[in-house]
């Protein structure tokens, strides 16, 4: 059946088209939303290096961090308590230029942005940022995307980074223990 040009059967078929596309383009933008709102709900979701974590798996928090003194910090009497070398890597270390460098491993990185911070927990959009200061004047680019963080951080066997449970507030964990 030919359709004449401004028929009322052409008019119908121009809105339900409009409304059809209308209606693509509407879940085109939810589904962006939702990625969008994914993303924003993980960048909110902040870790912690688990002091508990250490003793559970027999390994050494203060060894582990001793070899991330800067050369100046290792010439003095290395601290023996985990406040005191957070403090020491807080105060010098971390200020040093090569303290984190573009050819660290990611999680190597975090680590150590855990340890200049005093392990204060940090959400991934902050950790996210200050990767991205750090690796700013590297000519190599860098994935720091924020699903790739938490991917990276819920699979760590090695530094004890953990996320913060939602519905536990546990500072016994967060806290390092000063002798």
């Amino acid at each position: 059946m030919a359709v004449k040009k401004g028929s009322k059967k052409e008019t119908v078929n121009e809105a339900e088209d409009t409304v059809a596309d209308n209606m693509a383009e509407n879940v085109e933008a939810t589904e962006v939303g939702v990625e969008d709102a994914a993303e924003t709900d993980e960048a909110q979701c902040s870790y912690f290096i688990d002091m508990n974590w250490y003793q559970d798996n027999d390994r050494s928090f203060t060894m582990l961090t001793a070899s991330r003194l800067c050369p100046s910090s290792q010439k003095k009497k290395i601290p023996k308590s985990e406040t005191a070398l957070l403090k020491t890597i807080a105060d010098c270390c971390s200020k040093q230029e090569d303290y984190i460098t573009p050819n660290m491993p990611l999680l190597e990185m975090v680590f150590r942005l855990f340890l200049a911070n005093s392990n204060q927990p940090m959400n991934l959009g902050r950790i996210q940022e200050e990767l991205q200061q750090w690796l700013s004047a590297s000519a190599e680019p860098r994935d720091v995307s924020i699903p790739k963080l938490k991917r990276i951080l819920d699979n760590d066997r090695y530094y004890g980074l953990r996320p913060i449970p939602l519905d536990e507030d546990d500072d016994a964990r967060i806290s390092p223990q000063s002798d």
